[in-house]
């Protein structure tokens, strides 16, 4: 059996002898070896030239509790046991406190508890090394994961975040340190439900909800977590990972948009037609009636006939534009420069825009891409939700803000304007048909912006502001190889 070298680091050499006799009695599995000073005695154990080291408390100028701290500074894994020419339990602390794997006073030493020591201080610097290793293997995983990860504790004070979790819900790391976990559940009944969960059942898989940022965006995702008790403290931790959902929900959603859109196109063209019959004939009665030779001359009723006459109008016009918003029509898609298309539709409202007074600032950062788009129905969008955006807005000074960029999987636009903003029980039915808060408006407007952004593969989302409200416009970037026709 291969034996266990042991240094003793002790600059008295009569000790040194003693100790050697001491080895002595325990059969042939110990290497003993001396150094006589502290420099000697750091050096060996920087250079991991020995299993155990033994180091008496005084070593000149120096003490043993020094060579302690500075072998915990360069890293060693070998047990160092302090050796002392008598008991001082202060020295024993301090020795513990920086890491002395045991603590042995010269006059009582004897053989079988040397050689206990050694077998129990080396097994515990395996235990140890072996710790560090799982905890570096661990923290090299919790670190370098693309999905956030979140540590918290049993009152949900968040302890540690990595690095993805950080950039998702843009935290330095010094922010995060106590920071209640239930601050990144957009719905507090969602943060309450997850923790009474995870406390039943102490494992908890593909609990879905909706977190925010520390810059308010939300987003659409999946906790698995579980809860880590540390039997010796007796503490709990709760280890949750985050997986974004808000892509794959975004084409759920689209999905659900297009075929809402195909049933809302059937329902448009069939009530279109069986309108549409009516008004014509009732339009055929009004001409009778206005040329009938007891009406003709009538000025009471020929006006009254062209108040019927303006309401069918109105009606017909009315369910045009109901059909034409809910009309799927081939695309004309090309490739446009989105800045060109977002200045033709500014310069299209710009006589509103100057009517109401608007503050209008533009940052646009394109670099000159191209979107591929049909760029009419675009710019048709775009002016719908910059439209909604002017008449919104109720006292001065009225400001509206455009910004641009794009992204590894989008173009983005965003349209924030300082208005009211919309009531939290209507922010649902924004883009539903017919509903409007307006007068004399017929509510499809956004429903058709948002019909033409579906078609592009692309979707339009509102958001509150603190004094206002946002639309952001999101349009995909397609690659050469992967270009729809």
């Amino acid at each position: 059996m291969e034996k266990i070298k042991v240094l003793l680091i002790d600059d008295d050499e009569d000790d040194y002898v003693l100790t050697k006799a001491i080895f002595g009695e325990l059969a042939d599995k110990y290497e003993l070896s001396w150094v006589n000073s502290y420099e000697k005695g750091i050096s060996a154990i920087r250079k991991a030239l020995y299993d155990v080291y033994l180091v008496d408390y005084r070593l000149g100028k120096s003490t043993g509790i020094e060579l302690l701290q500075e072998a915990k500074n360069s890293g060693s894994e070998q047990p160092v046991i302090m050796l002392t020419g008598k008991g001082d339990r202060s020295i024993d602390e301090q020795a513990m406190q920086y890491g002395a794997a045991d603590y042995l006073v010269k006059d009582e030493i004897e053989a079988d508890m040397l050689d206990r020591c050694i077998r129990y201080s080396l097994t515990q610097a395996g235990i140890l090394k072996a710790l560090k290793s799982s905890e570096r293997k661990y923290r090299t995983m919790f670190e370098q994961a693309k999905d956030p990860i979140f540590i918290s504790d049993d009152k949900g004070r968040i302890q540690d975040m990595n690095s993805g979790g950080l950039r998702f819900f843009g935290y330095q790391h010094d922010q995060i340190s106590g920071l209640d976990d239930r601050s990144l559940f957009r719905n507090p009944v969602d943060a309450e439900q997850f923790h009474h969960l995870l406390e039943t059942k102490g494992l908890l898989s593909d609990f879905e909800c909706e977190m925010v940022s520390g810059t308010g965006d939300v987003y659409h995702c999946s906790l698995s977590s579980f809860i880590q008790t540390d039997m010796i403290s007796v503490t709990e931790t709760y280890h949750t990972i985050v997986r974004d959902l808000s892509y794959r929900k975004q084409i759920e959603d689209q999905s659900v948009n297009l075929g809402k859109m195909a049933i809302s196109e059937h329902i448009a063209r069939g009530l279109g037609d069986e309108l549409r019959d009516p008004l014509s004939t009732i339009n055929l009665a009004l001409e009778e009636l206005a040329s009938e030779e007891g009406f003709a001359y009538n000025e009471s009723v020929q006006r009254n006939l062209e108040i019927v006459r303006a309401n069918c109008d109105r009606l017909n016009q009315l369910i045009h534009n109901f059909i034409s918003s809910t009309e799927t029509k081939t695309l004309n898609l090309q490739r446009h420069d989105l800045s060109e298309v977002i200045d033709e539709a500014l310069a299209g409202i710009q006589d509103l825009i100057a009517g109401h007074g608007i503050q209008l600032s533009r940052e646009v950062n394109l670099s000159g891409a191209q979107a591929f788009v049909d760029r009419q129905k675009m710019v048709e969008a775009l002016k719908i939700v910059l439209v909604n955006a002017v008449e919104a807005m109720e006292t001065y000074p009225k400001q509206i803000h455009v910004k641009a960029s794009i992204n590894e999987k989008s173009f983005e636009i965003v349209v924030e304007d300082n208005g009211p903003g919309i009531l939290p029980g209507n922010r649902s039915k924004i883009f539903e048909p017919f509903f409007t808060t307006k007068i004399r408006a017929n509510g499809l407007g956004l429903t058709h912006a948002q019909r033409l952004l579906t078609t592009h593969h692309g979707h339009i989302t509102y958001k509150a502001l603190p004094s206002g409200s946002q639309f952001l416009i999101q349009v995909p970037v397609y690659k050469d190889s992967t270009l729809w026709l």
